[in-house]
């Protein structure tokens, strides 16, 4: 909800059972009649879409560890303008070896953003308790 379009972003997050509600689910739930979604900040925590920049600069990142000149500048062209997240990995389709290092890189960075902003929030993300 953090990264994207900050037109179609965003959401909110129950704060008495943890689930996260993009934006567009919110609208759906609200129309419908099924979902009591009243402005209660003891209840939900609202999220801002923050864009795409967060997204574009790990593109970046990960550029910066490729070792071979030639796929590095490659993927650094391919990131240039409109359309670049689909032409970054389009570049790297090619290589499976690269396009799981992406994937591993940036799985890991979409999870350290919100558990940074929920701390900048003043939330301590903590793992779901099991029931006994």
């Amino acid at each position: 909800m953090l990264e994207g379009d900050p037109v179609t972003g965003g959401g909110r997050i129950d704060l008495q059972t943890g689930e996260v509600w993009p934006q567009s689910v919110l609208e759906y739930a609200e129309e419908a009649g099924e979902a009591d979604l009243e402005d209660d900040d003891a209840r939900w925590l609202r999220v801002h879409c923050e864009g795409s920049r967060a997204g574009y600069r790990d593109m970046e990142l990960f550029i910066d560890t490729v070792e071979d000149d030639h796929l590095a500048d490659r993927f650094a062209r391919s990131i240039q303008g409109r359309g670049a997240f689909r032409r970054f990995l389009d570049a790297l389709a090619g290589r499976p070896e690269l396009l799981d290092r992406w994937y591993g890189f940036t799985d890991d960075r979409h999870r350290g953003r919100p558990r940074a902003w929920l701390v900048a929030e003043g939330y301590t993300p903590a793992p779901p308790q099991r029931e006994p």
